[in-house]
């Protein structure tokens, strides 16, 4: 998992102490989504209720990500 991924965790850690997996996912590493130059973290809380984090990805980390171009 990249350092941008970890941050975004860590970051959805701060904001609700307590997170999981969407859905029937079993791991946070199949949470995530790349949509042009943005990632995003999918996650629910302990209300039942899902949230998301958005983040740009850094340039140097998009040319270098084989799927960049989708």
């Amino acid at each position: 998992m990249n350092q941008l991924k970890r941050r975004m965790i860590q970051r959805a850690l701060r904001i609700h102490r307590k997170i999981f997996p969407c859905a029937h996912r079993t791991d946070f590493t199949e949470c995530f989504t790349q949509h042009k130059d943005n990632l995003l973290f999918w996650y629910n809380t302990e209300d039942c209720t899902t949230h998301v984090l958005t983040r740009k990805i850094p340039r140097t980390t998009r040319e270098a990500s084989p799927s960049a171009d989708r």
